[in-house]
């Protein structure tokens, strides 16, 4: 299968796929090497837009490379299964759809943070009082959105 015919360009079908994945890396830059960090985080897919969420620390290694250069990368993947060669030759293939792509990471404030807090809290099924998130739990850590400036989601299949 060609890399081109694995792409899915469905917005809705990109949408499941970030609903249905746990776990997004993003990756700055620490000099001249990336900094890899695996991440809970919520998301927003609107008019082929996307930007995802992500709470931590205020201060420590994240924030400090944000604000040396806040370009990112991130990928996310929801593996469906592992299939075992026909041949008994010992190789497997996976099964899986993945997003990757590029943006802008930032620290958000105000109403962006509150918003960016409650879809990382519905994405893995928080529920905070109607409207009431606690002040101070809105300022105990930070909430990162990055906006990506690219991306693309891509599947494998079991052939």
């Amino acid at each position: 299968m060609e890399s081109n015919e694995r792409e899915i360009t469905d917005f809705d079908e990109i949408d499941r796929v970030l609903g249905e994945s746990r776990v997004c890396r993003i990756a700055l830059i620490d000099g001249d090497f990336p900094y890899i960090i695996p991440m809970c985080f919520g998301h927003n897919l609107k008019g082929g837009k996307l930007e995802l969420f992500f709470r931590c620390e205020e201060k420590g290694k994240k924030i400090d490379l944000i604000k040396n250069n806040n370009n990112a990368a991130f990928e996310i993947d929801k593996l469906h299964e592992i299939i075992k060669s026909e041949d008994n030759s010992g190789f497997t293939e996976p099964t899986y759809q993945s997003i990757t792509g590029t943006g802008v990471i930032e620290v958000i404030t105000g109403i962006e943070k509150i918003t960016g807090l409650n879809l990382i809290m519905k994405k893995y099924k928080e529920k905070p009082e109607e409207g009431k998130l606690p002040e101070q739990l809105l300022n105990a850590f930070a909430i990162l959105k990055l906006t990506a400036g690219e991306f693309c989601c891509k599947e494998r299949r079991e052939k």
